[in-house]
Formats: structure tokens, C-alpha cells, sequence
């Protein structure tokens, strides 16, 4: 409610900051399309393999409270 309600004073301001037309990632931050490539690819491969840690330290407690 509140957005709707003030939807009209906030979306030109955002939109505005936000709005940088039809650029891509390596444009706007000056580097390689293929070091972007390889962060991103890193970044998930370490974020899966947190969540895979964290799932099994939960089954390890859980198979010591039966």
C-alpha cells in the first residue's frame, strides 16, 4: 500500500539512478566478459558447496539427537 501510495515520487528517482540502458555487467565495471564469467562460475561453485556443507552438518545433528 504504501509503494502504490507513493509510487509516483519514488520510481523517477530510481529509475533515474537505475537506469543505465541496455549494458551488460563487463561494461560497467571496465573488465573482461570472460573474467565476469569466471567470478560468477566461482562464486556459485562456492555458494553450492557451502550449502551442500551446511545440509550435511543438519543431517550429522539430526542423526545424533535419534
Amino acid at each position: 500500500m504504501i509503494y502504490g501510495l507513493t509510487y509516483q515520487q519514488v520510481f523517477p528517482k530510481i529509475s533515474a539512478v537505475a537506469n543505465y540502458g541496455s549494458t551488460i555487467m563487463p561494461d560497467l565495471w571496465h573488465v573482461s566478459a570472460a573474467l565476469v564469467i569466471i567470478f560468477f562460475t566461482l562464486f556459485s561453485l562456492l555458494l553450492f558447496y557451502l550449502i551442500d556443507r551446511a545440509h550435511m552438518q543438519r543431517k550429522d545433528k539430526l542423526a545424533k539427537q535419534q
